[in-house]
């Protein structure tokens, strides 16, 4: 466990509990809450790998919470898209600067806000099944350039009319495969040392209090105070990429 003022364990824990209960109600929002506040008391290169850990825990908790409601036929389709995503995203990686990347991002996501704040006031049609597959080919392009792929999720899955509980198994599902292969890769890098597991576990069991908080709350959340919910997190992430990429 490394030694660290009893203030910046508080700040630690703190940001770890509250952005596992956003992205237990919301579905997204954890990995970037706790980046953009503890990388500058850490440092990327160390906070990283200890998130990708602590995002096993609660990705498995979640996971196991909501495994009653995932749709496994949409989820199915989905992954088909992510792996050639990921191999394409290679690409993408190396032929677009991440800065325009998140900039393109964050247009995007402002877009979708806005055009499904008209369209929730008209007759909604869910897309075809088989256009799931380009969805996680486009998360798989996100995860492998930049890294971001939360926001993507929930406007693929709000568009399949996924709310709620729905709505965050299937992102539980996600984080939960790609968490596990981050840390298996950050561990064979030697990445996580003795030090870092020990600051991984202090967070992902701050984090944990956060899904059972989540877990109490999310039935207590209507349906359309949900879609305003995410609406606003995609808001702010789009924001976020366009002023600050």
């Amino acid at each position: 466990m490394p030694e660290l003022p009893l203030w910046l364990w508080m700040i630690t824990l703190t940001t770890g509990l509250v952005a596992s209960l956003v992205a237990t109600i919301t579905g997204i929002g954890e990995g970037m809450m706790i980046y953009g506040i503890l990388s500058g008391f850490f440092g990327l290169k160390l906070i990283v790998p200890c998130v990708a850990l602590a995002q096993l825990f609660t990705a498995s908790l979640r996971f196991w919470v909501f495994r009653g409601v995932i749709h496994w036929r949409l989820a199915c389709y989905f992954f088909l898209g992510v792996l050639p995503g990921i191999y394409g995203g290679t690409f993408l990686f190396h032929w677009l600067s991440e800065r325009a990347l998140r900039r393109a991002l964050g247009v995007f996501l402002l877009g979708f806000v806005v055009y499904e704040c008209l369209q929730r006031k008209a007759i909604r049609v869910a897309p075809r099944v088989g256009l799931l597959p380009l969805g996680g080919c486009c998360a798989g392009i996100l995860s492998r350039s930049i890294g971001v792929a939360g926001p993507l999720l929930v406007m693929v899955f709000l568009r399949y009319d996924l709310l709620r509980e729905e709505l965050v198994a299937m992102t539980a599902l996600y984080f939960l495969l790609g968490s596990a292969q981050r840390t298996l890769l950050y561990w064979h890098q030697g990445a996580l040392s003795g030090e870092h597991v020990g600051l991984a576990v202090a967070l992902g069991l701050a984090m944990l209090g956060g899904v059972y908080l989540g877990r109490l709350i999310l039935p207590r959340v209507s349906r359309q105070l949900f879609i305003k919910l995410v609406l606003g997190m995609l808001a702010l992430f789009g924001l976020q990429f366009v002023a600050f990429p």
